[in-house]
């Protein structure tokens, strides 16, 4: 399932809740996410509108399974924090400014960033570290 930055964002949000995938479709469903996440701003058509075009792709995002559409450099620093707890000090940038590199991350999570990054993302894996670029 293709995404956008944002619903990505606020599914990444919602999966910190310890509820399951029927639950937050319930809040969804009858408006009431704002009971979850009082302390962010959710756009709760987009998540509708995703929900009710098809929600099992809806509930394969909610266990990871999804693409980004457009990932910026900074939607992927914020997509590696969120949802594999990689902190920028774990990277360092590229110097020219269009990826990083020096990410030490096992088979399983390269995989998933790869299914997570839009086509113009590149992932090389150099021993145990990885580069991402456009």
């Amino acid at each position: 399932m293709a995404i956008s930055m944002m619903e990505a964002y606020t599914i990444e949000l919602l999966k910190n809740h310890p509820y399951t995938f029927e639950q937050i479709k319930h809040f969804i469903e009858n408006d009431e996410l704002h009971l979850l996440t009082n302390s962010y701003d959710i756009d709760t058509d987009s998540l509708r509108i995703l929900l009710k075009e098809n929600a099992q792709e809806m509930e394969q995002a909610f266990t990871g399974n999804y693409e980004v559409k457009f990932v910026t450099m900074n939607g992927l620093k914020n997509l590696l924090r969120m949802r594999f707890q990689i902190s920028d000090d774990q990277y360092e940038l590229l110097a020219e400014g269009n990826g990083l590199h020096f990410l030490q991350v096992d088979s399983i999570t390269e995989q998933q960033i790869r299914g997570m990054l839009s086509s113009n993302w590149k992932v090389e894996r150099s021993g145990e570290q990885i580069t991402l670029y456009v």
